[in-house]
C-alpha cells in the first residue's frame, strides 16, 4: 500500500513538472523565434552567405583577410622598386660560346667548345632557383589578354635588363629598347592568336614577314613561309604550357627570366644563346633594337623576343620604324598601383568596421538564443530523467549476452551477489578465477567450492614452475631464478637474451661461478620473501636507443629511461618503448596512442577516439576533421558521440554533426531539422514542413 502511494505521488509530481515545462517552454520559444528573426534579418542585411564552424560569418573573415592582404600590399608598394635579379655567365661559358660560333676554328675545336657549353649549361641553368620576387610586383592581378601598355613596357625593361646583363659579361654590344620593336612583337602576337598557333609550333614565319613588310623591312622567302622549319630574321620565341590568364607582374617576370635562362642554358642547342648573347654570327658590334610581347595561345603562354638590326632599318623601304626608347614605366606603375590599393584599403576598412558592428549585435542575439536553448535542454533533461525514474532497473538484468545485477538503478561492481561475482565492468564473471584470484566460478558464473588454485613454487614431474593467479610465470625472473617461455625454471644455461647465466640449481651466477646446491621449496620461499634481480657488472655503458630482442629502450648512463618521453616516443615503466598501445601521462593528464613505429599519433582517429595535433586524446570537446569535413563531439571518456544530442546539435550514427538535413530521434519519436550551422530549427517552416517550438515534426 505504501509502495502504491509513493508511485502515485511520484507520477503526480512528474505530471506537474511536465506541465510547468510546457508553459515555460511556450514563452521561451516565442522569444527564441523573435530573436532568430532579428538575427536572420541582420545576416541578410549584411549579405551573409555562409558560416564558419564557430558561427562566424564568411564575409567577415573574408573582409579581415582582405584588409590584411591590402595592408601588406600597400607596405610593399611604398618601397621604391629595386631590381634584384641577375643572370650570371661563367668565363668558361663565354669563351666556349664564342669558340663554338667562330668558323675560323677547326671542327674539332668547335666540338670541344660545345662539350664545355653542355657542362657549363648544366650548372648555370640552376639559376632558375635564384629568382627574387619583388613584393610590389605581387600587388595587382592583370588579364594577360588585356595587358595595359605601361605594364608591357615595364616587362620590356625587365627583359632588356636581363639580356644586357648577359651581353656585358659576353663583351658584346648591348640592345637598345625601341618603340617599334615592341609594336612589332605585339602585332606578331595578334597574328599568332588569329592563326590558332600552338606553343609547340615552329616560328610563325608568315606572320613575322607580314609584320616586317608593314615597316618595309627585309623578309625571308615565300618558300620559307611554307616550309615546316622556314627561316626568318627577327624572332627568338619561347613558350610555357602554363596559361597565365589572371596573372601578376611577379609571375610574368619569372616567366621571362626562365625563358632567357632556357635560351642560354638548355644544353642541346646554342643558336638562341648566340643571338641573345649578341654574337650575331660573328658581328658582335651590330646595333639591335629590342622589343618583347607576352601573350596567350590555346595551349599555354608565348613570348616573342624581337631584335631588328640598324642595317635592316637603313635598308627599309618605309620610314615608319621608330627607334625611340619608351620612358621606363616601372616606378610610375608602382605609384599608380599604390594609389589604387590605398583607396581599396580605406574602402575595405570601412566595410569591415560595419561588419564587425553588425556581427557583435548578431553575436549578442546568438548568445541570448543559446542561453534560452540551454535552458530548454535542461528542461528536456529533467523530462528525460523524470521518465527514467519510472523505469528503475533492479535485480538480475540481461544486456546483450551479459548478465548484470542492479541495486539502486546501478550495476554492482567488484562484488558478490550470492554465489556470483561481478567484475569492475559490472558483468557477471564466468569460467575464471575472481576476487583477486581467490575463488573460481564455473561457466554458469556460480562459485565452485574446493577448487584448488596453484600459487608459488610447484614441481610438476622433474620441472619447477612458479605460479601467480593460477598461471605459471613466463620469460621473467622470480628472485634469482629465470622461467622460460614454457614456464619451466631454467638450469645450466644463458637466459634473458643471453645476458645472464643460471647454474644447475637454476640460480643466477655472478661472474659465472655456479652454486653447488639444488633449489628446494624452502629456499625458493626465502627468495620469494627477499626477491633480488641479478645485477651483474656491465662491461660497457649503454647510452641512447638500443634494441634488445624485439623491443627498443633508451639508455642514459647505462640505465633505461622509464615513464618518460624521448622525443615523440614513450618509455614505459619497464623501460620498453610503447608500440601499438595507449598510455596515460599523469604529468600532462592525458591519454596518448603510440603507433606501431612508436611515435605518438597526431590529428588522427584511433578507433572511436581522436588524437589532437598535440597528441592528446580529445575529451569533452568539439573537433573538426578536415579530411571528413565534419564536426565531431568527443565525450568525457574520449569516445565520439553518435546518435545523440549535444546541446542544440545532433551527432549522427557515424559521429558527424548533422547539417542541412533531417534526422529522426527515436527517443522523442519525432523528426528534427538541423540547419547549416548545425543548430536544430524551431517554430519555423522548413522545406514546406512546420517544426514546433521543440523543433519536432511529427
Amino acid at each position: 500500500m505504501k509502495y502504491k502511494k509513493s508511485i502515485a505521488f511520484l507520477s503526480t509530481a512528474i505530471l506537474l513538472a511536465f506541465s510547468s515545462v510546457v508553459h515555460a517552454d511556450s514563452a521561451r520559444q516565442s522569444k527564441i523565434k523573435e530573436l532568430d528573426n532579428q538575427r536572420s534579418e541582420l545576416a541578410k542585411k549584411n549579405g551573409v552567405t555562409g558560416y564558419l564552424g564557430d558561427g562566424r560569418w564568411y564575409s567577415l573573415v573574408e573582409s579581415e583577410n582582405k584588409v590584411d592582404t591590402l595592408k601588406n600590399q600597400v607596405a610593399a608598394l611604398k618601397v621604391p622598386y629595386s631590381e634584384k635579379n641577375t643572370i650570371k655567365v661563367s668565363p668558361a661559358y663565354v669563351k666556349a660560346l664564342k669558340d663554338n660560333f667562330d668558323f675560323s676554328k677547326s671542327e674539332q675545336e668547335r666540338d670541344q667548345a660545345e662539350e664545355i657549353l653542355k657542362s657549363e649549361s648544366a650548372k648555370l641553368a640552376l639559376q632558375k632557383n635564384d629568382f627574387v620576387t619583388v613584393g610590389s610586383d605581387e600587388a595587382e592581378v592583370y588579364d594577360l589578354d588585356n595587358l595595359p601598355k605601361e605594364v608591357l613596357i615595364e616587362l620590356n625593361y625587365f627583359a632588356f635588363d636581363m639580356i644586357n646583363q648577359v651581353r656585358r659579361q659576353m663583351g658584346t654590344k648591348e640592345l637598345v629598347l625601341a618603340e617599334s620593336s615592341i609594336d612589332f612583337a605585339s602585332k606578331l602576337s595578334v597574328k599568332m592568336q588569329k592563326a590558332d598557333r600552338s606553343i609547340w609550333d615552329w616560328h610563325y614565319v608568315k606572320g613575322i614577314n607580314e609584320v616586317a613588310r608593314e615597316y618595309g623591312l627585309l623578309t625571308s622567302t615565300k618558300e620559307d613561309e611554307e616550309k615546316k622549319y622556314g627561316g626568318q630574321y627577327y624572332e627568338n620565341g619561347a613558350g610555357t604550357n602554363h596559361r597565365l590568364k589572371e596573372v601578376t607582374k611577379a609571375e610574368l617576370k619569372r616567366t621571362i627570366y626562365d625563358a632567357i635562362l632556357e635560351f642560354m642554358y638548355n644544353g642541346y642547342e646554342y643558336l638562341h644563346a648566340q643571338s641573345i648573347a649578341g654574337l650575331n654570327w660573328g658581328e658582335p658590334n651590330k646595333t639591335k633594337y629590342f622589343g618583347l610581347s607576352i601573350f596567350l595561345l590555346k595551349d599555354g603562354t608565348q613570348m616573342s623576343f624581337i631584335t631588328v638590326s640598324d642595317d635592316f632599318i637603313s635598308q627599309s623601304t618605309k620610314n615608319n620604324f621608330s627607334t625611340k626608347t619608351p620612358v621606363n614605366t616601372t616606378e610610375s606603375n608602382r605609384k599608380s598601383t599604390l594609389g589604387k590599393k590605398e583607396k581599396e584599403l580605406e574602402t575595405e576598412k570601412g566595410k569591415l568596421e560595419k561588419l564587425n558592428t553588425s556581427y557583435k549585435e548578431y553575436e549578442k542575439i546568438s548568445k541570448e538564443i543559446d542561453k534560452l536553448n540551454e535552458e530548454e535542454e535542461k528542461e528536456k533533461e529533467k523530462e528525460r530523467k523524470a521518465k527514467e525514474a519510472l523505469k528503475e532497473k533492479k535485480g538480475w538484468i540481461r544486456e546483450g549476452n551479459d548478465w548484470y545485477f542492479y541495486k539502486n538503478n546501478q550495476p554492482i561492481k567488484n562484488a558478490w551477489e550470492s554465489d556470483y561475482w561481478f567484475g569492475s565492468d559490472g558483468k557477471m564473471a564466468t569460467d575464471s578465477w575472481v576476487d583477486n584470484g581467490r575463488y573460481y566460478v564455473d561457466k554458469s558464473g556460480k562459485y565452485v567450492q574446493n577448487k584448488n588454485q596453484k600459487y608459488g613454487w610447484v614441481q610438476e614431474g622433474t620441472a619447477w614452475y612458479f605460479y601467480k593467479n593460477n598461471q605459471p610465470i613466463k620469460n621473467t625472473w622470480e628472485g634469482d631464478y629465470w622461467f622460460g617461455s614454457d614456464g619451466k625454471m631454467a638450469t645450466n644455461t644463458w637466459v634473458d637474451n643471453g645476458r645472464y647465466y643460471v647454474d644447475g640449481t637454476g640460480r643466477y651466477v655472478q661472474n659465472k661461478k655456479p652454486a653447488q646446491t639444488k633449489p628446494t621449496p624452502s629456499k625458493e620461499k626465502q627468495v620469494e620473501k627477499n626477491p633480488t634481480k641479478p645485477d651483474p657488472a656491465p662491461s660497457f655503458k649503454k647510452n641512447g636507443w638500443i634494441q634488445e630482442g624485439k623491443m627498443w629502450y633508451f639508455y642514459k648512463n647505462n640505465q633505461p629511461l622509464r615513464n618518460t618521453w624521448q622525443g615523440s616516443y614513450y618509455l614505459k615503466s619497464d623501460g620498453k618503448m610503447a608500440v601499438s598501445e595507449w598510455v596515460y601521462d599523469s604529468y600532462y593528464k592525458a591519454w596518448y596512442y603510440l603507433k606501431s613505429d612508436g611515435s605518438y599519433s597526431r590529428s588522427a582517429w584511433q578507433g572511436s577516439y581522436y588524437l589532437k595535433s598535440n597528441g592528446k586524446m580529445a575529451e569533452s570537446e568539439w573537433i573538426y576533421d578536415s579530411s571528413y569535413q565534419a564536426w565531431y563531439y568527443l565525450k568525457s571518456n574520449g569516445v565520439y558521440a553518435n546518435s545523440a544530442w549535444q546541446g542544440s546539435y545532433y551527432l549522427k550514427s557515424n559521429g558527424k554533426m548533422a547539417k542541412s538535413e533531417w534526422i529522426y530521434d527515436n527517443y522523442y519519436k519525432a523528426w528534427f531539422y538541423l540547419k547549416s550551422n548545425g543548430i536544430y530549427a524551431r517554430s519555423e517552416r522548413v522545406q514546406g514542413y512546420w517544426v514546433d517550438d521543440l523543433g519536432r515534426w511529427k
